[in-house]
């Protein structure tokens, strides 16, 4: 097994968690936010989805990528298209890594202050998607959502 699909199968275990997720929220908490000047529901799973592919392009270019255009995601259908085109383009952006380029690496250093190893790079993102992943189930559960989905999918 290649480092990249070693890291795609842990991080899938996370990110496909967000399509049981958004299913356990009703479409009326899609702009939730639990105070003023917080993500809403949708603008969090947006920044998970976004700030992913992000990384994931990055890591592969050996430089700060652009962040994808933000989409409407007024309707629970628009939020889950968004998780579906953005998982698949972070995915194969990540399994066009090779093990060798996991030791190069990328020039964050207006971001971060520094140039990380693309492995410390994408294990950055993984633990950014499961912050953020904790947060949207206590959203779900502020919004009512009961029963909610296993933090991580396994099998």
């Amino acid at each position: 097994m290649t480092k990249a699909e070693s890291y795609l199968q842990h991080w899938h275990a996370h990110r496909d968690v967000l399509f049981d997720l958004l299913k356990a929220v009703d479409e009326q908490h899609v702009n939730f936010q639990p105070w003023a000047g917080a993500m809403s529901f949708a603008d969090l799973i947006w920044h998970i989805v976004s700030t992913g592919y992000f990384f994931a392009d990055s890591a592969a270019l050996g430089h700060a990528s652009t962040r994808p255009q933000k989409p409407d995601l007024a309707t629970i259908g628009a939020i889950e298209s968004s998780i579906s085109e953005w998982t698949q383009k972070t995915h194969d952006r990540i399994a066009s890594i090779t093990d060798e380029q996991f030791a190069n690496l990328v020039d964050l250093t207006q971001l971060f202050g520094a140039k990380l190893p693309v492995a410390a790079l994408l294990q950055t993102n993984l633990d950014h998607e499961i912050h953020h992943k904790g947060q949207l189930f206590v959203y779900a559960r502020l919004c009512g959502a009961d029963p909610l989905p296993f933090f991580v999918q396994r099998g």
